[in-house]
Order: structure tokens, then sequence, then C-alpha cells
């Protein structure tokens, strides 16, 4: 029987254009995707079949451009350029509503002489804009085989698959950037006396300050006389700047909009959610409700699991013989587990809800919003992803933190993180809320819903004073600015979310279960030798 034959191939693009997305439908995996910058903070790999042939895809993490800033661009542009030889070609995702902002990094790629399909996603929101593209104009314009998705609705999935098992992949033959001529000379010196084929590759190696000895000895041998002018950030300026020229000119004869296009949701609802007033009163009206609900939605099912323990608990105690092992079962190992499964709804709710605020786009506002009230503090808005998400789980909560660009800024937030509630917390918090605060309410909002919102507000506060004592002691790497693009708001993927927050809380109360089934043990052991006189 003769086996399949396998292919590599890389997902890229800028961040939040639905690479994750793309990759999910194509695998059939559950990595979660948001709407917000980072999300995938490492590559990720997953499989699939088409035909004859196995296609290893690897989503490696979203970048603006060749030139990293931050550690995700760093695993990016390395991957990309130093493993070429390792992968059949690259899936370039292009969002319809960014073309100009994509195309950058799309040149970049394409002039390194890597082999590239383009698919332009999400172009039904180009078309509710009222904006169309001509796909063969933009096809001829770029010389590359263009594939229109809709990734959520697993449109042009299809197709895509067709194009990457027929080798659909384009390797341009053509540099599109111009090398500036006062640096022309010495860029082909430079490439003739590494033995580069490609210009572009010298180009992107003095941009990157690779080897600046090498360089340097270089420049020396060859006279280079104006050296200064080949500071790499320098190199970098002039060519994005020459890039987007180029770009302006595409665009230019494939973009068409029609006239007098009435306001869209997303700019109408970003007049309040993004307001430097109520879009702090929003955020905190959303916090609540979500509090409200982790007490008010999670009630019943709390209860049904609490009965459901405790029939079972009776249940082993009457039907297993007398003895130490009825003894472990009824009164150690069954309530420790009940006592961890009965907080599992108010876990699954929380992060539902934090999912549902990552997928709509509001995830993006938040960071925007919150970079004006974390900067005195010496954070940035994108340290407010890691630390909403640390109200789930303060380990993933640190990883996302190496979308922070500024080193100082990164830190901060990675030792600030863990003060925030995690969901480990909350269980033991809802014991305590639950014995000392009255089931009461206030305007129809539940005390305990109050109390438990003011200890994650706690959580911040606490946080964001941490900050403002580290912050100096750690020397500054110099000041950032925080640069987004907020992305449209979308519906919900609300089955799927679903889907990932069953994992999550199974995940946590399989994780949990382990070290509660050797505590229950543990507690339960001393009781077993207990004499029957101490419990009178």
């Amino acid at each position: 029987m003769q086996e399949n034959k396998k292919k590599q191939i890389l997902l890229v693009g800028n961040p939040n254009v639905g690479k994750s997305t793309v990759f999910n439908t194509l695998c059939n995996k559950k990595q979660k995707t948001g709407n917000y910058a980072g999300v995938t903070v490492a590559s990720h790999s997953g499989h699939y079949n088409y035909k004859s042939e196995v296609v290893e895809v690897i989503d490696l993490p979203g970048s603006y451009s060749i030139y990293p800033s931050s550690e995700d661009e760093a695993i990016f542009s390395k991957f990309l350029i130093e493993e070429q030889q390792n992968y059949a070609g690259v899936i370039y995702i292009l969002e319809a509503l960014s073309l100009k902002r994509g195309l950058l990094l799309f040149q970049q790629i394409q002039d390194l002489g890597i082999p590239m399909i383009l698919v332009v996603n999400q172009i039904d929101q180009a078309e509710r804009r009222g904006i169309t593209i001509d796909m063969e104009k933009l096809s001829r314009s770029l010389g590359i085989t263009v594939i229109q998705t809709n990734a959520k609705e697993e449109i042009g999935i299809d197709n895509l698959k067709e194009a990457v098992f027929k080798n659909n992949f384009v390797k341009s033959d053509r540099i599109s950037f111009d090398i500036p001529s006062e640096h022309k000379d010495f860029i082909q010196k430079v490439a003739a006396h590494h033995g580069m084929d490609n210009e572009y590759k010298a180009w992107i190696d003095l941009s990157l300050g690779k080897e600046p000895e090498r360089i340097q000895s270089a420049m020396e041998l060859m006279n280079e006389p104006d050296a200064k002018s080949l500071v790499p950030k320098r190199l970098q300026v002039q060519e994005t700047v020459r890039r987007y020229q180029t770009v302006d000119r595409i665009l230019a004869d494939v973009i068409s909009k029609k006239p007098q296009f009435k306001e869209l949701l997303t700019e109408k609802l970003d007049r309040v959610l993004v307001h430097k007033f109520w879009g702090y009163v929003v955020f905190m009206l959303i916090l609540l409700i979500i509090f409200q609900s982790v007490f008010f939605l999670a009630e019943y099912p709390m209860n049904w699991i609490d009965e459901f323990f405790a029939w079972l608990s009776a249940f082993s105690a009457e039907h297993l013989p007398e003895g130490p092992i009825n003894s472990l079962v009824s009164n150690g190992i069954v309530p420790g587990v009940g006592g961890i499964v009965i907080f599992a709804p108010q876990i699954g709710i929380l992060l539902y809800f934090l999912y549902l605020l990552e997928d709509s786009g509001y995830m993006a506002r938040v960071v925007f919003l919150m970079d004006r009230l974390l900067r005195p503090f010496g954070l940035n808005g994108k340290s407010i992803v890691p630390l909403v998400s640390g109200t789930a789980c303060a380990i993933p909560a640190v990883i996302s933190t190496r979308n922070i660009e500024n080193v100082k800024e990164r830190l901060l937030t990675i030792l600030v993180t863990p003060f925030m509630t995690c969901s480990a917390r909350l269980p033991v918090y809802s014991i305590i809320i639950g014995l000392i605060i009255s089931d009461g309410t206030f305007l129809g909002i539940k005390y305990r819903a109050l109390v438990l919102m003011s200890m994650y507000l706690l959580g911040f506060v606490v946080a964001l004073l941490s900050a403002a004592i580290l912050k100096r002691f750690i020397k500054n790497q110099g000041k950032t600015y925080l640069v987004m693009d907020l992305p449209t708001y979308k519906k919900p993927l609300f089955g799927y979310d679903f889907k990932m927050v069953l994992g999550k809380v199974w995940d946590f109360i399989t994780g949990a279960g382990k070290i509660i089934f050797i505590v229950s043990i543990i507690i339960w052991f001393p009781e077993l030798f207990r004499p029957e006189t101490e419990s009178r």
C-alpha cells in the first residue's frame, strides 16, 4: 500500500486577519481564536488529509513586517527565513478590509523569493461596507494566485486545499522593492560577497542589523563612503515608505467603494465603547454582568451537582462493604471530587464570557481603552490582555505577554499578572462569600456578585500598585506607543466558544482532580485511626 505524500506549508499574515480560524478549519483543531493582536503566541502545527496527500500546517504568530518588534514577530521572522528549505510554500492571509496594511508584509515575503498563495479572507465584511475588490486585477498586479474565503463559514476552504494539492504556490522572479540608489551599489557588493542570488536578502540582513561586525568589515573592505546612512532603523523606514507608495498605486486600480455609504454599526458603537469616560463605564457594567451571571446562572447546576455527590456518597456508604475502602470512597474521594466539580459552572460561565468578548472584537477596544489607564503604572494597553486572561489562568496569561514589544513593560506585566484572581481561587472566594455574605440584592444585583467583583477589582488594584513600585527598579528600554488596528465587530461563534469552554473546564477538573484525589486520601487517613471517644 502506497503511503500518502507529506507536505509542509506555513500560515502567515498580520494579527487578527483570521489565520487561526483558517488553521482550525483546515486541521479541525480547537486552537482558540480571538479578535485582538497576539492570540497566537508561538507557532502551532496541525495536519489534514486531502486526496493522496498529508499536509502539515504551521500557524506562525501574526506580524506586520519582516522586521520583528516583539518576541512573537521574532519567532515569525526566524522561522520564515531560516526554515525556507523545509516548507513547500506560504499561504498568506490578507483581510479584505486591510489590504494596504497586509500587502506590506506580503511584498516583503514575495521579494524573498518564497512561493506563496494569497488568501483574501473576510470578504463579506468588505461587501457590507460597500467595498468591491477586483480579484482578477489584484492577482495580475501581484503576480499570484488569489483565493477568496470566509473561514468562519468555511467558504473557500475546499478551493484552498485544492490549490495546495496542485502546488499553485507562485515564486516571484522580480523584486517589487526598488532599493534606494544611494545604497544600491553597496547592496549588490554585499550580495556578491556573500554569494546571495537575491539582493533583497542582503538588504534584509543590513536592515535587521545581522552580524554587524561582519557587515562593518565588509563596508571597510568595499570603501563604503556613507556608513551612517546604513543604520538599520533608517533602512527599515525607507523601505516601508517606498512599499506603501507601491501598494497605493496597486490598490487605486483594484478597490472601488460605493459613494455615500452609510455608517456601520462598528463606528456607531465605538463612539461609546472607546469614549474616554463612557468607555470605562460600559466596561465596568460588562464586568458586573459577568460576575452577576457567575452566581445567578451557576446557582442551579451547582445545586444539582451538590445533590448528586451527596447521593453518590450515601449510595457508596450503603452498598460498599464496611471497612476502610467504604470510608475512603464515601468520606474522602467522593466529597473531595465533588468539592471541586461543584465550582465548574462558575468557572465555565466566566470563561465563556471572556471568549465571547474576544470573539466579538470588544477585547481590542479594551486594549485601546486601558492604554490610557495603564501607562502611568509602567504598563501599556496590551498588558490588559494578560491581566484579564489571568482571571482564567495565570500560566497562559503570562505566556501571552510575548506580544508586548517593550521589555520593561513585558516584564512588569509578567510580575504582576499573578495578583489577578484566577479560576483556581474562584472556588475559595465562592465559599467565603457564600458563608459570609447574605443572599440579598441591591438594585436587582446580588450582594455576592458585587463582593466577587470587588475582590477581582482588588486584585487588579494590587497589580497596578505593584507595577508602579516595580517600574522604579527596572530600567527602561525606550518609550513605546500603542499602535493597533481596531477590528470590526463580529458575531461570536457561540457554539464553538461553548466547546472551548467545555474543554477548558474538563482540563481544570481533571488537573485539579488528581491533586484532590491525593489530598482526600491524606486528609481521610488520620480519620481511619481516630479513637471513637474523640468524636464525642
